[in-house]
C-alpha cells in the first residue's frame, strides 16, 4: 500500500470534520435557503452578500466535494483486499454521488442569474430570469440531491461493514460508519427525514476522526516495516 496515499487519506478525513464542523455552525448562522426561500430573495441575497448567500446555499458540499473523493478512494485501496467487487461497487457509488453534487448545487449559474436580475430592466427579461432561477433552485433539492444523499449512505454501509473484516480498522470505526448511514438513510421521511440527515452530519466528524486515526496508525506501520 502506498504510505503518502494513506497519509493524504487521513489528512483528507481530519478536513472534512473540520469542514463539516465549520459547515455545521454556519447553518446556525445562515441556515439553509434552498427550499425555504423565493428566488428573487434568493437573488437579493446573493447581491447584498454574496458569502452570506453561498453558504446558505449550501457551498460547503462543494468544498467537501474533493476531500470526499480522494478518502473514498483511499478506503478502496485498503477495503479491497476485503472484497474487491464490494469495495469497487461502493467506490462507483461514492463517485457517481460526487458527480451528483455538482448537479444539484448550481451556485455559479445562481450567481451569475443573479447578476442578470440585477442589471434587467425590462419586465419580460426579469420573467425570463427568474423564471431560469427557479428552475436550478428546484435541482438544490431534487432528484439529483436524493440520488446522491441515497448513494453516499448506501457506499457508507458497504464500506463501514468491510472495515469490519479489516484489521486496518478498529471496531468503532466500522460500528459508527454503520450507525450514521442507517441513521442518514431515512432522509426522506416527510418532516423527520432532515432530523435523521443532521444527526448523519453530525455523526460524520467523529467517524472522520476515528478513520484519520486509523488511517495514520497503518501509515506508520507501514513505515516501520
Amino acid at each position: 500500500m502506498n504510505k503518502t496515499l494513506i497519509k493524504l487519506g487521513g489528512i483528507g478525513a481530519i478536513a472534512i470534520a473540520i469542514l463539516v464542523l465549520l459547515a455545521i455552525a454556519a447553518y446556525f448562522i445562515w441556515p439553509y435557503k434552498g427550499n425555504t426561500t423565493s428566488i428573487v430573495s434568493i437573488f437579493d441575497i446573493l447581491q447584498n452578500d454574496r458569502l452570506e448567500g453561498l453558504i446558505a446555499l449550501d457551498i460547503s458540499m462543494l468544498i467537501i466535494m474533493p476531500f470526499s473523493l480522494l478518502l473514498f478512494f483511499v478506503l478502496y485501496t485498503i477495503l479491497k483486499q476485503v472484497d474487491e467487487s464490494i469495495a469497487l461497487f461502493a467506490l462507483i457509488l461514492s463517485t457517481i454521488a460526487i458527480v451528483l453534487i455538482i448537479v444539484c448545487r448550481p451556485l455559479t449559474e445562481l450567481v451569475l442569474l443573479s447578476d442578470q436580475y440585477a442589471h434587467a430592466t425590462d419586465i419580460i427579461d426579469k420573467s425570463r430570469i427568474l423564471a431560469a432561477g427557479e428552475a436550478l433552485r428546484t435541482q438544490l433539492d431534487g432528484t439529483a440531491w436524493a440520488m446522491q444523499t441515497a448513494f453516499l449512505m448506501i457506499a457508507g454501509l458497504i464500506n463501514n461493514s468491510l472495515m469490519l473484516r479489516s484489521s486496518q480498522f478498529k471496531k468503532r470505526t466500522a460500528w459508527t460508519g454503520i450507525v450514521i448511514s442507517v441513521l442518514g438513510l431515512p432522509f426522506f421521511i416527510p418532516e423527520f427525514g432532515l432530523i435523521f440527515l443532521f444527526l448523519n452530519t453530525i455523526g460524520t466528524i467523529p467517524w472522520c476522526v476515528f478513520v484519520s486515526i486509523d488511517l495514520l496508525k497503518l501509515q506508520n506501520n507501514i513505515i516501520k516495516q
